[in-house]
């Protein structure tokens, strides 16, 4: 038996989170591409399965959910993602980036506020 198995990068439980997340999104993404079924289908699965099972419940907030999205938005999401992923960001990284894009954001409001009023 080798002991030669290459070592695996760590993770937090975070981390892990949000890549389970996005692996899910992807099936789901996927199983609606191929008409398999719909994400609402999904989600009417979904409240099934946590009214069968409350102990599992989550709270509503835990996770977006896709299907609220418009195509835009998902659309720009996917690019972002594909941008992220292009350039080897981390998960943690790539929060990190899109909190401070998220400050110069609110920034962008507050000076359009001053300039109006």
């Amino acid at each position: 038996m080798s002991h030669d198995r290459p070592k695996r990068e760590t993770m937090t439980l975070e981390e892990a989170t949000i890549s389970n997340m996005w692996e899910i999104a992807a099936i789901v993404e996927l199983m609606e591409q191929k008409g398999f079924c719909t994400k609402q289908d999904l989600h009417t699965i979904i409240h099934e399965l946590r009214r069968k099972n409350p102990r599992a419940r989550f709270p509503e907030m835990a996770f977006p959910e896709p299907y609220l999205l418009t195509e835009t938005e998902n659309t720009i999401i996917d690019d972002i993602l594909e941008l992220l992923n292009k350039h080897g960001l981390t998960s943690h990284q790539s929060l990190n980036l899109l909190e401070r894009l998220g400050g110069i954001i609110e920034v962008g409001q507050q000076l359009a506020k001053e300039t109006t009023h």
